[in-house]
């Protein structure tokens, strides 16, 4: 039975890491679509598990990925996370998910994210940059509402309102979002399928007077995971945002006892980390572990950028 489950755990990370591979590159329209912190996930666990969340049941941060996961949770449950991002950018988020009963979930998020401080530049007229000597900086904040419905023993469906405020230097803009999904519970109760959008909406202030319009990050993903067991479960997903080529991420979660939890991943969309330094292989490598003490959880997740840097995020959990 061992020999077999660990055969079958190398065959889909084998599998999963080959299609994953073939996807690795980048668009060439990346960075076209605005509001861009609007694909920007804070939760210690998404981070360790390569951002496969799409197909994991009873998951508190289906509010960030698909909102018909949140449903069918054994007690409710509110967490905080900080993440420590890229080039002085730090952000964190505090959500809180209710189980109303087995037909209904609902829950709300706050993620903020600061970008710290950048330098101001000027260009001449020969096209130079000039220093001013001047900084600014930016900085984004998402407030969201999740809602999840039992149709039947097979589908929840679940939707969330999201509003989004960035702001850069003295100027803003802001957007309301609109997130759907599906989550499937098939006959095999060992495997669950999840479907979704996100970011569906309308831009409402804009940064300039002229009301130019940011593309909003509009992303389609579906998800599977696979339940080896009591002890371990794996994660598939697929998605496409806008100005993006598909994305897709491998997660890993081994219960080692009632007390910890180990976590592995990989994500395909960090193929801008991979520049030829000395890390850029480890770029979309990710790595966790949570402990678990009465009703509280602390997780680690890290992710790596490549040659860009290291991703660490810190949650901690409480259900009641």
């Amino acid at each position: 039975m061992f020999r077999r489950l660990k055969l079958s755990l190398l065959l889909s990370l084998a599998l999963s890491l080959g299609l994953i591979g073939t996807i690795n590159a980048i668009n060439e329209d990346a960075g076209t679509a605005g509001f861009a912190p609007l694909k920007v996930s804070i939760s210690a666990r998404a981070a360790a598990m390569g951002q496969a969340m799409m197909g994991l049941e009873k998951n508190p941060d289906g509010m960030q990925f698909n909102p018909a996961s949140i449903i069918r949770l054994d007690q409710s449950e509110i967490s905080s996370t900080y993440v420590n991002y890229y080039v002085d950018t730090n952000g964190g988020a505090v959500q809180f998910v209710r189980s109303k009963d087995p037909f209904t979930a609902y829950g709300f998020q706050l993620k903020y994210m600061n970008f710290g401080t950048m330098e101001r530049t000027e260009i001449s007229q020969q096209g130079d940059l000039i220093e001013t000597g001047e900084t600014f900086g930016a900085q984004n904040i998402i407030a969201g509402f999740s809602l999840a419905k039992f149709v039947s023993p097979m589908i929840d469906l679940g939707g969330s309102i999201k509003v989004v405020y960035d702001q850069i230097d003295d100027s803003s803009a802001m957007a309301v979002v609109l997130d759907g999904g599906l989550f499937h519970h098939p006959v095999n109760d060992r495997i669950k399928v999840g479907l979704g959008f996100r970011n569906l909406g309308l831009q409402l202030t804009h940064y300039s007077d002229s009301e130019y319009k940011e593309t909003l990050p509009f992303i389609a993903a579906a998800g599977v995971s696979y339940r080896f067991g009591e002890r371990v479960i794996s994660s598939l997903d697929i998605s496409k945002a806008t100005g993006e080529n598909i994305v897709a991420g491998l997660g890993l979660e081994y219960n080692l006892n009632d007390a910890f939890i180990l976590r592995g991943g990989f994500s395909s969309d960090a193929g801008d980390g991979n520049i030829g330094g000395n890390w850029g292989w480890t770029s979309g490598l990710a790595l966790g572990a949570a402990w678990n003490w009465r009703n509280y959880q602390i997780s680690y997740g890290l992710s790596s950028g490549g040659d860009l840097g290291l991703l660490n995020q810190l949650s901690l959990n409480y259900k009641f």
